[in-house]
């Protein structure tokens, strides 16, 4: 999870360092690193990618925000995931973030969720499951000196093999 986490921080300052990190808010590179993180949160230790039980999948994400003239890198992280989780589970969050709705109909699910504290923001997003694969976008909007700013994210999940999920 470590490498995972160093290679998104990296992505992010090289990103960041190619624009000019004086050309962006403070606040707007904290809600960067902070939706970079929420998915790579996701991402487990090797230790725990052995046979087992569960759905071990790889999942690309690929960050963007309107207005930047660069495009963010796309990160790939292998997630194990148990065989018994619910629809939510599989939305990627942050600890100060709620889900306020989520449905799925048929192959679809959509959501909505609000997070509080330093990096406040409003969420909506889709999944896409098609048997062993699925995709997905998240659409992310945050307040910084009254102007409002938004980012993008768009996934995709492959099924790769069997884990142990954590409990």
């Amino acid at each position: 999870m470590h490498q995972q986490l160093l290679s998104a921080f990296r992505s992010l300052r090289c990103v960041l360092g190619k624009l000019g990190e004086a050309h962006l808010s403070k606040h707007f590179a904290s809600i960067l690193r902070a939706a970079s993180l929420a998915v790579a949160a996701l991402a487990l230790p090797s230790d725990v990618l052995a046979q087992g039980k569960d759905d071990l999948w790889e999942v690309t994400m690929k960050m963007e925000m309107l207005g930047m003239p660069m495009a963010m890198p796309a990160q790939v992280n292998r997630v194990c995931l148990s065989k018994n989780r619910k629809d939510e589970d599989l939305i990627p969050r942050r600890e100060n973030c709620r889900v306020l709705e989520s449905s799925r109909v048929g192959n679809k699910l959509t959501y909505k969720m609000a997070c509080t504290g330093e990096e406040a923001m409003t969420v909506s997003g889709e999944m896409t499951f098609a048997g062993t694969s699925y995709e997905g976008r998240m659409r992310m909007i945050t307040q910084s000196s009254g102007q409002s700013m938004e980012m993008g994210q768009t996934f995709a999940g492959k099924r790769v093999g069997d884990c142990t999920a954590a409990k």
